[in-house]
């Protein structure tokens, strides 16, 4: 017979130079593994392959029909061990029930710790505890003296191959099981706990793990057995536990609470697309602010590896300090953009002077504010909806925001409105809005990450200009904003809106950063210039450098598709 490594025959090292794996694969790419591991697992039933003998392997302990390791991770990944929802995937046995729980603690639904093929041991072969038990004692025949023939034990029990299997199986129960048994019992008492733990959205490091283990190992008494940190590393690698940064904290009220919160922005959705199916979309805007510091820096950069402190230049400390608001307003209707974006900048005295607003850069999508602390406060609210918002309406403008203090105030937006139009204010639930505001959903985080890549362009390539300077800001958004507008554009709005839940409409949107800092190859379309490409503009598809897009003011109107 021959003999087959799979190890030896893997692709990824031909592969790996010319593509890169991808956060989700595509159907193709799961039906393309499904049939190589087909054909592998063929080859290797077949021949004569040695198999590593491991007894501490944690990856063949349970048996599983048709799950692969990697299909659980992509389980695990989802989130199904703790909501139950690919209860499918795991035998009945493997349901590990909570304890009685106090009124502090989840009991909504069971724990599920699944089980993985044995690859040393056949589908048909595989046995647990109690199959082991029930076999030994038919084997033994307490109420007779004579112990029952191996062809009659192999009549009930199929798996049985000889009695010198059936005496080490009576040696290992006599003793509570094998080694083998014991650490399954461990792994999963650990999983249990580790499960019930992320369930009350409790830490859990690897002490804890150890800990948890050595605890169940009290149970089992497996001799040796110290939870070292190869088996830890073992049983993380099994479920698909990794170190993460934990990037939001809760507490037990905010829990509570998580279901009125639900139904609160269920509402809210519902009570959008009731408007949108008597007005349309046209009438329907959304509006949100987010603040921009002066000098806008990324908070990562490139460094060799194991250096503990990473540096970087600024031009001013104190601009990374202070910031002001952007206030960008989005439509799911004809327009997918309002035509202006309101900028309060932050001044000493909380107004523009007569110099300052005489010489400062002005361009025709811009309105520009100030106040002292570059927030924007009820006054310029009201100062947005008299000249920004209404003298862009049509008939109605059907405005949904958040719940922000300053847009409670609904009595003088109205007083300042047009007479003949039809004007409502629906006001997003708190702590919903990342969910259910399409401009967090979606756009603002493009935008703040295209202004990014700009302002980073400075510092890295020396270009004589200070991005914490007013005119620079106002140019760079008046240039930014235009790009944002390109057709080319549009489904990234479409997209934003559905993914809020407010439309049904799901499309494929280019993704601006993409498109427009990715494919920089070539020179600048401007003849006889040599510096370096900074961004492909979204109208015209040109390839342009700073000085040609910052400095010749790029304001960009010809689409080209």
């Amino acid at each position: 017979m021959y003999s087959v490594n799979p190890l030896n025959v893997l692709l990824e090292e031909e592969y790996k130079l010319r593509y890169q794996p991808d956060d989700a694969p595509s159907e193709a790419d799961k039906q393309l593994k499904d049939l190589i591991k087909d054909l592998s697992d063929i080859k290797i039933a077949r021949s004569d392959s040695p198999v590593l003998e491991v007894e501490e392997d944690l990856q063949g302990d349970l048996q599983l029909d048709g799950l692969t390791f990697d299909d659980f991770e992509k389980t695990a990944g989802d989130a199904n061990l703790l909501n139950g929802s690919a209860e499918r995937y795991f035998f009945e046995d493997d349901r590990l029930n909570e304890p009685v729980t106090s009124d502090t603690e989840p009991s909504s639904h069971e724990i599920f710790v699944p089980r993985l093929p044995d690859r040393r041991v056949p589908s048909s072969q595989a046995v647990n505890l109690d199959y082991q038990k029930r076999a030994v004692d038919y084997w033994c025949n307490a109420t007779a003296k004579k112990r029952r023939s191996l062809s009659s034990v192999r009549i009930h029990f199929t798996k049985v191959r000889d009695e010198r299997q059936l005496r080490d199986w009576k040696k290992q129960l006599a003793e509570g099981g094998s080694r083998f048994d014991k650490l399954k019992v461990i792994r999963l008492e650990t999983a249990k706990q580790y499960f019930m733990a992320k369930q009350k959205r409790q830490v859990a490091k690897d002490l804890d793990l150890k800990r948890w283990a050595i605890t169940a190992n009290d149970d089992v008494d497996l001799p040796g057995f110290t939870a070292s940190p190869h088996w830890v590393s073992k049983f993380k690698r099994y479920y698909g536990i990794v170190d993460r940064k934990i990037t939001k904290f809760f507490t037990k009220k905010s829990l509570e609470a998580a279901p009125q919160v639900k139904q609160s922005a269920e509402e809210c959705v519902a009570l959008v697309r009731s408007r949108i199916a008597e007005h349309g979309l046209d009438c329907l805007w959304n509006t949100d602010q987010s603040g921009f510091e002066y000098e806008v820096r990324p908070g990562r950069t490139l460094k060799q590896k194991g250096v503990k402190h990473v540096e970087a230049i600024t031009q001013s400390e104190n601009s990374m300090t202070h910031s002001y608001t952007v206030m960008m307003t989005i439509s799911p209707g004809t327009r997918k953009f309002h035509p202006i974006l309101f900028i309060t900048l932050k001044e000493e005295k909380g107004v523009l002077g007569p110099i300052v607003s005489k010489t400062m850069f002005k361009a025709d999508n811009l309105y520009i504010t100030a106040s002292t602390s570059g927030k924007t406060t009820k006054k310029l609210y009201l100062k947005w909806s008299e000249n920004v918002l209404f003298p862009h309406m049509e008939d109605r403008c059907i405005l949904l925001a958040d719940s922000w203090k300053t847009f409670a105030d609904q009595d003088a937006v109205i007083e300042l409105k047009p007479e003949e139009l039809q004007y409502e204010m629906i006001t997003i639930p708190p702590k919903v809005t990342g969910s259910i505001q399409p401009l967090d959903v979606l756009c603002f985080r493009m935008y703040k990450g295209c202004f990014k890549k700009i302002s980073n362009f400075v510092f890295v390539n020396d270009v004589p200009v200070h991005v914490h300077h007013r005119d620079v800001i106002l140019k760079l958004h008046s240039l930014l904003y235009q790009q944002f507008q390109s057709p080319r554009f549009e489904n990234l709005i479409v997209r934003a809106w559905f993914k809020s839940g407010y439309t049904d409409e799901r499309v494929q949107y280019v993704n601006p950063a993409s498109f427009m800092f990715k494919k920089l190859n070539g020179r600048c379309i401007h003849n006889n210039c040599k510096n370096t490409v900074l961004l492909v503009c979204g109208w015209c598809k040109g390839r342009l450098c700073f000085h040609h897009f910052y400095d010749v003011h790029h304001f960009c109107t010809i689409y080209l598709p």
